[in-house]
Formats: structure tokens, C-alpha cells, sequence
């Protein structure tokens, strides 16, 4: 800010002299080289939401990840998401008050790094043995959600209807009928800058996006218990969505549409329909909304079952998947 304000005066002039980097600083001091490393700053970010999916997310797929912060909270706010998103096998390194008297390098546990109670600055190399490897393909299993009795979305039209969503990484999506969550948990894995919030007014089915939520560590995915469109209508957010889903609609697909592009009249959106009477519905929406881009597909899958030495295709019930980008105009 200083240097915008003095490099347009005609009474001044004006040069950067940079400092030795933290990060490099910290690497030489510790002995672990940073080429190959994620480097992330959380240091004056602003409220924990706008940076929590991108750090987990950088934390479980690299095996050093350098994190610039402030003071000893940002350490201990560390070792509690460390903790919670199941990261505890983790091992931090914490530089403390580098290049002054205090300097120090202290070896800490996630537990340990809540009990941190020094003032002063500090810099973190989080170092994860577990490192995972990024998926290079969307889909998940459909046994990978934990389910009881609740529809879900399967496996087959999960990916070709994220796919239509044209999601980008600072997407904000709405899950509306979530269900299991199996939607939701999918867009909020393919990156933590994502932001996912599933919709859904059922008490097992909000119970099972809990689970399934915790089971795949996401920090980047909200649940919203309540019924569409009456919860969207109270449900204030610093971001506008970008994107929705809507895999159900309990027959008020207009009045939820009707909110939802309130809230953002160029939003993309995707519509499940297994019924003709939510087909119909949702074109006379598309042409009352004057919605458009529009793309329907009906996607029919089947699946081999084992009957002895024989395997059988038993058919899935049939889908419409439709999709459109917005209003033509804004309303």
C-alpha cells in the first residue's frame, strides 16, 4: 500500500529492498529443501473459512507443506484442525522468533501444538508421512458412503452430473435434497477452495452427510438442516453461490429456483429428475426463468449381479439429467 501511494508522486521515488524469506530462512535452519514443498500463508487471512479447506487439503497431499502465520493461536488453531480432519500422524516443526535473540525450532505433535504459549512470531513446516496421492479422475464408489435407507445418487450419475455443473476451483455449490451426501462429499473433494453446502431436511439422512462428511475429512462442506427453498431464503453468506444441484425438490422446484437466483441470477445449474412430473416441471421452469444453455440427457445405467457361475444386468432406474447456465437476462 505504501509503495502505491509513493510510486505515482512527483516529490518522491521509490525502491524495494527485499528481505531473506522465511521460508528459505526456515528451510536452511531445519535442513529440509522447500522446492518441493507447498508453501501457504494463513498470516492475517481473516476468518478461518476463507483458507481451512485449502490448507487441509495442500496438508494431506503434500509431504512438506511450509505455513506462514502469526502468532501462538494460528499454532494452536493448527493442531486442532490437524486433529479433526484426521491428520495426527503429522509432525510440526515450528519456528519461533527467527533471526532474533529468542530464535528457536521446537518438534511438535498436533496435540502438542495446542499447549504452545510463547508470544511472538512463528512459521510452521508441517511434515505428512502419509502423503496422499491426488485422484487425476472423478468417481467414487458407491460403497464408500456409509448409506442405511437413504436414495443415493449413484455412482455413474454422480460423475456425469458434476461434470455438467462446470465447477471451478472458487466455485460456492448448493447440494439441495443432499441425501447421503454423496454429491456434496464428491465436488467438495475435488478442492478445498471449493465451497460445498449440503441441503437437507431429513434428521437420518442429515446424520449420514455427517458421517460421510467426517469419514472423508472435509472441512470445505456445510450442512444446512432445514427445507428448500424456506432455509435458503434465512441462510446469509459472505459468497453468493455459483452453482447448485438439485438432486430433490419435494414438487417446489420453482419457488427454489425462484431463491436461488435471487441470490445469483447467472448461476449454473443441475436438476436430477427420476419422475416425468419433475421433467415437466422443470421445463416449464426453464422457459418461465428463461433459463439458458440449456442440455438434457437421459442416462440409463445397468449393473452385473452374480447369480451362481452366471452374472445378470440389472437395470437402474432411468435419469434426466438437466442443465442450464442462468437467466438469459436479469429478471
Amino acid at each position: 500500500k505504501l509503495y502505491e501511494t509513493l510510486k505515482g508522486r512527483s516529490d518522491s521515488s521509490v525502491r524495494i529492498y527485499p528481505g531473506i524469506s522465511s521460508v528459505s530462512y526456515f528451510a536452511a535452519l531445519t535442513g529440509y529443501s522447500y522446492q518441493d514443498a507447498a508453501v501457504l500463508s494463513i498470516h492475517g487471512h481473516g476468518v478461518e473459512t476463507e483458507w481451512i479447506g485449502n490448507l487441509t487439503e495442500t496438508i494431506r497431499f503434500s509431504k512438506k507443506t511450509f505455513l506462514l502465520m502469526s502468532g501462538k493461536e494460528d499454532v494452536q488453531k493448527l493442531g486442532r484442525l490437524l486433529q479433526k480432519y484426521h491428520l495426527q500422524n503429522c509432525k510440526v516443526l515450528a519456528g519461533f522468533q527467527l533471526s532474533y535473540p529468542q530464535e528457536k525450532v521446537l518438534a511438535l505433535t498436533p496435540e502438542a501444538c495446542e499447549h504452545v504459549e510463547e508470544t511472538g512470531l512463528y512459521i510452521c513446516l508441517i511434515l505428512n508421512p502419509d502423503a496422499e496421492k491426488k485422484a487425476v479422475t472423478c468417481g467414487m464408489r458407491d460403497e464408500e458412503f456409509l448409506r442405511d435407507k437413504v436414495p443415493m445418487t449413484k455412482e455413474e450419475i454422480r460423475a456425469l452430473s458434476i461434470c455438467k455443473l462446470h465447477l471451478q476451483e472458487d466455485s460456492v455449490c448448493y447440494d439441495i435434497g443432499s441425501g447421503t451426501g454423496s454429491i456434496a462429499i464428491e465436488i467438495a473433494k475435488r478442492s478445498g477452495q471449493i465451497q460445498v453446502y449440503a441441503i437437507e431436511k431429513k434428521p437420518l439422512a442429515l446424520e449420514l452427510i455427517d458421517k460421510n462428511r467426517e469419514k472423508s475429512a472435509l472441512s470445505n462442506l456445510q450442512v444446512i438442516a432445514g427445507t428448500a427453498p424456506d432455509c435458503l431464503q434465512t441462510e446469509e453468506r459472505s459468497e453468493n453461490p455459483t452453482h447448485a444441484f438439485i438432486g430433490g425438490s419435494s414438487g417446489r422446484l420453482k419457488e427454489i429456483l425462484d431463491v436461488l437466483y435471487e441470490k445469483n441470477h447467472a448461476m449454473r445449474i443441475v436438476i436430477n429428475c427420476i419422475t416425468l412430473e419433475t421433467v415437466t416441471e422443470a421445463m416449464n421452469a426453464i422457459r418461465d426463468f428463461s433459463l439458458t444453455d440449456v442440455d438434457i440427457v437421459q442416462l440409463s445405467a445397468a449393473r452385473s449381479k452374480s447369480i451362481g457361475r452366471y452374472h445378470m444386468m440389472m437395470g437402474e432406474n432411468p435419469i434426466y439429467i438437466i442443465s442450464c447456465s442462468g437467466r438469459g437476462e436479469e429478471i
